[in-house]
């Protein structure tokens, strides 16, 4: 029988009373004799894992195929909605091709003017080198009179070295924009061969692109989620960056109440340096090393221990002594005397030694304690059990389905408006009008820009004009004055020759003819310098002109684009792109409209599927999760959610894609079967959500008031049981999730140190 009583440190009878102090004591261990005084106890060598586990929550998700476009795009529509199943190769989306059409050929005139460009640089440098070369030359020429020193001629080596320098990196940065350029055009033709996108796997759609704001998706931006629900994986609440366990050698997933091993489900080394370039961090994942029976939108509970001593025999440290011969303990015998037992040790953590020898499994060992034996006023045997954490989230904002809004392209006025609130309507009927403000129109502004540009080119041109006439008067003068000159040294040779000539005059003369000589020379350069001018003056103007038609080009697609749905007499009818109906119309006859103001919206259900979000923004909730819509108490089933904020790292075809997260976060679909839900005629419901944020299936929790708790000397807190072994109880440490809200003090659960089937005594 067990006696409720306070124990100190075991007393023993021993020829001299001693006291076993610490697990650590060494001292001389005189010969034992039986037991009196307070009553001993005892806990076996069991199994157990060393160490504390650190717990991340995990979620269990289908491997996710994103469907994106490449380059920036208009969508003309997605064709799915979040809940369907599709087959591999069934149509998802359809781009606007007109659009597309427009960026090929504003690319190839790109292109085209690039390639001008280059061409010009091209035969400028030629000219500029050939200026440099020809004012080295002066310079030479100069040394030689005395007007310059050697070093000021060496610096033209420098200056024409680093002109080359610019020039090849001037060919390499044209080299690579030409390659983007025509890579763009390749990408643009690819959509227009073939510009809708596939599903590249069957499976549920988990997630589409909200159009309701605009219909232009960036380049890469995820359009549709499909989501494979045979190929599933664990992922975890941490992205790759913040997970901290990759050299933690023990990984778990606690499934169907046991541990099944986990590897991590690693991106490939190129998919990281790419994402870590994007500074997008793709979430955490795992796969289990064995088959299990999981699903989608299951929580698991994954463990991490940083050592691999794991389901070894241990003992506790309160039962272990040393000497001068090693570690030993006092096992109990068969008729109940104590056999002094060494062993070898291993491993150690914060409760237990690892026994690497002279131990068996079983074996009941001696320990010493200070805790108050249980009174003894209940049993409980643990069993695995379901822990859940439910929240209640008010102010959810219900939003229908297959939102479409209409925006204006223009500046106007709502001239009429055809339809009504709730009214139903076929794709192509007339919605609204709006008349077009004949001063601040889209239209008026493309026919003003493209004024300013035929203006600036005439300036341009009329510039040009001017310094061609000027340059070539320059010329025109230098070559009259240095004919002038060239005559009057032709003078002064024959006077120098003249044997008539004075000695005064012959001074004089040869003074000024040195002085024609230089002006001549200088008169020489300035030519050529002009006339290279002029190279580059006719090489400017001639790719100004293929600019400006360019312009003027990419303008006139805007014009003929803006002119759509326009009647020509300054109205622009909106028709609707859906069948649906029409559940807001902002506006009203005679307002002024902006361009990107709200015009209407129309939606649909599809398929008894609803969409909530809200300011109040929910927790998380778990796909297959039952929520309930109160007041009414409607029963849902979340079947997608955008409330995570990772990206999707992912290869195709050698290469690699980084899809940013999705923008409408925080929000999740459900499908609602009783149709008494959609007599609700507002589509901005507010309503309260009841939900589980976390279920954890098969989790082994306890009563509170089973679960005791000590304070070491250094503060730190030790959660511990009482564990019933026939008819004597023993202490055993446990670790419990609270530190990651799984359970409270009431309910905790428990993480390592129980098993299904132990018998917890109070």
């Amino acid at each position: 029988m067990i006696k409720s009583k306070k124990i100190k440190t075991l007393a023993l009878a021993l020829s001299a009373v001693i006291v076993l102090a610490s697990c650590t004591s060494n001292r001389e261990v005189p010969t034992l004799l039986e037991p009196v005084g307070a009553e001993p106890t005892f806990r076996p060598v069991e199994k157990a894992n060393m160490g504390q586990a650190k717990i991340i929550i995990g979620n269990v998700m289908g491997q996710e195929y994103c469907h994106f476009y490449e380059k920036m795009i208009e969508i003309k529509d997605i064709y799915v909605s979040v809940g369907d199943y599709v087959n591999e190769g069934d149509i998802l989306v359809e781009a606007n091709l007109d659009s597309v059409r427009e960026q090929i050929a504003g690319l190839n005139s790109d292109l085209s003017v690039l390639n001008a460009s280059h061409e010009a640089d091209e035969k400028k440098y030629e000219i500029e080198l050939e200026r440099l070369m020809l004012q080295k030359e002066e310079a030479e020429y100069n040394k030689n009179l005395g007007f310059v020193n050697e070093d000021y001629v060496k610096s033209f080596d420098k200056t024409i070295e680093t002109f080359n320098e610019n020039h090849t990196y001037n060919i390499e940065m044209y080299e690579f924009q030409k390659r983007k350029i025509n890579e763009s055009i390749t990408d643009y033709n690819k959509i227009v061969n073939d510009g809708i996108i596939k599903a590249k796997k069957s499976g549920y759609v988990t997630y589409k692109k909200d159009l309701k704001t605009g219909n232009t998706a960036t380049a890469y931006e995820n359009l549709v989620t499909i989501t494979d629900p045979d190929d599933l994986y664990i992922v975890s609440n941490a992205d790759t960056r913040s997970y901290n366990y990759s050299k933690y050698p023990v990984k778990f997933a606690f499934i169907e109440g046991r541990k099944v091993p986990i590897t991590e489900y690693a991106y490939s080394d190129s998919e990281t340096v790419f994402a870590k370039a994007q500074n997008m961090y793709p979430i955490q994942r795992f796969k289990t090393e064995e088959e299990v029976d999981i699903k989608m939108g299951d929580y698991i509970l994954l463990e991490f221990y940083s050592t691999d001593k794991n389901d070894v025999l241990v003992v506790g440290k309160d039962s272990v002594n040393t000497d001068d011969t090693g570690s030993f303990v006092y096992v109990r015998a068969d008729d109940g005397s104590l056999e002094k037992k060494y062993f070898e040790m291993g491993a150690a953590d914060e409760h237990n030694y690892e026994v690497l020898g002279g131990l068996e499994e079983g074996e009941m060992v001696l320990y010493t304690q200070e805790a108050t034996l249980p009174k003894m006023d209940g049993q409980y045997e643990v069993k695995l059990k379901t822990f859940a954490q439910s929240e209640t989230a008010k102010g959810i904002k219900y939003v229908e389905e297959s939102t479409h809004s209409y925006f204006s392209t223009d500046e106007g006025e709502v001239d009429e408006i055809y339809v009504t609130e709730l009214q139903e309507v076929k794709k192509g009927d007339p919605i609204l009008r709006i008349m077009i403000d004949s001063e601040k129109g889209v239209l008026v502004g493309i026919e003003n820009m493209i004024k300013s540009e035929n203006r600036d080119y005439d300036n341009f041109v009329k510039d040009a004009e001017k310094e061609y006439e000027d340059l070539n008067k320059t010329i025109s003068d230098s070559a009259s004055e240095s004919k002038q000159s060239v005559a009057r040294l032709e003078e002064i040779k024959k006077a120098l020759a003249d044997p008539n000539t004075s000695a005064a005059d012959m001074l004089d003369l040869a003074k000024e003819k040195a002085e024609l000589e230089v002006d001549t020379n200088k008169k020489a350069y300035k030519i050529k310098y002009a006339e290279m001018d002029l190279k580059v003056l006719e090489i400017n103007k001639d790719i100004r002109k293929k600019q400006h038609d360019n312009t003027i080009a990419s303008l006139n697609r805007q014009y003929a684009n803006a002119k759509k749905n326009n009647d020509g007499t300054g109205y622009k009818t909106i028709y609707a792109e859906y069948d649906g109906k029409i559940t807001s119309i902002p506006v009203a006859r005679l307002d002024k409209v902006n361009v990107g103001k709200k015009l209407a919206e129309s939606s649909y259900y599809f398929d008894n599927i609803v969409k909530f979000g809200g300011s109040h923004d929910p927790e998380p909730v778990g796909y297959n999760y039952t929520i309930t819509i109160k007041d009414d108490t409607f029963d849902a089933e979340v079947i997608a959610g955008n409330n995570n904020t990772f990206a999707h790292v992912f290869t195709e075809n050698g290469k690699v894609y980084c899809t940013p997260p999705a923008m409408d976060l925080n929000t999740f679909y459900v499908r609602v079967d009783d149709e008494d839900f959609f007599s609700y005629d507002s589509q901005f419901m507010t309503v309260e959500v009841s939900y589980d944020k976390m279920r954890l299936d098969n989790m082994l929790t306890i009563p509170g008031n089973y679960l005791f708790t000590e304070t070491s000397f250094d503060k730190k807190e030790y959660n511990y049981v009482w564990v019933l072994n026939g008819d004597e109880v023993y202490k055993r440490y446990v670790q419990t999730g609270m530190d990651q809200r799984l359970g409270s003090m009431d309910k905790p659960v428990i993480i390592n140190g129980l098993y299904e089937g132990d018998i917890l005594v109070k």
